[in-house]
């Protein structure tokens, strides 16, 4: 059988088709073949490109993720530790309170009386008046303590000039009976009054009495 001279060139580019198209197949059944640098021209022949180098795994060359750091070398969980205890420690933060004001209401006088005698803790002969012929008179308070052991002053006091200062300790009680004793001569006539005082020097109590003399009253 006599071949037709033109069907040869035909007959070969019908193979080089049939190549070409098979090459590319392989290519693309193969997601791992990625080329990773230009091809020369010397690599190219009859329209078949072949990889110079190995395959790239995009997965296995992903980007890895760093920790993040702070500028005191602390993780993420410590920074987050160190706010909460600060938040915890303002929480507990108490405002600081004035210890004079706190004296001022939990130390009271509830009574006081100016007598010629205490008997069984109790006072004799109380008034507001009293002749020159008395050796001496007591006051007598019953004082309220809510709060610690603290300090209490009888100023006795003859026409506003300080006679005599009287210390004593009052401790903690609802009602807690004391007196003090003050000797009276018979040249002091005229007005006296006696302060009762606490540590800070606020009066807390007062009372005031009159000496008379006894021979004008007569």
């Amino acid at each position: 059988m006599k071949i037709p001279r033109g069907a040869i060139p035909l007959g070969l580019v019908y193979l080089i088709f049939i190549i070409t198209n098979k090459n590319k197949n392989e290519i693309q059944e193969n997601p791992n073949n990625f080329l990773t640098t230009t091809p020369t021209p010397g690599q190219v022949i009859k329209g078949i490109i072949k990889p110079t180098s190995k395959p790239i795994n995009p997965i296995n060359n992903s980007i890895k993720l760093k920790h993040l750091q702070f500028d005191s070398g602390r993780t993420a969980k410590d920074f987050t530790q160190l706010q909460d205890a600060v938040q915890i420690e303002q929480k507990e933060k108490t405002p600081k309170t004035d210890q004079k004001n706190d004296e001022k209401t939990i130390l009271l006088v509830r009574n006081i009386q100016i007598c010629k005698a205490v008997d069984n803790r109790k006072p004799i002969g109380s008034d507001v008046f009293f002749s020159n012929k008395v050796d001496s008179l007591y006051c007598y308070t019953r004082i309220q303590n809510t709060g610690k052991k603290q300090e209490v002053r009888h100023n006795w006091y003859f026409e506003n000039v300080l006679m005599t200062q009287i210390r004593y300790n009052v401790k903690k009680s609802n009602i807690y009976r004391s007196w003090s004793k003050k000797t009276i001569y018979s040249t002091q006539v005229g007005h006296w009054r006696v302060d009762v005082q606490d540590s800070n020097g606020n009066i807390i109590g007062s009372k005031t009495f009159e000496i008379t003399d006894a021979s004008i009253d007569h």
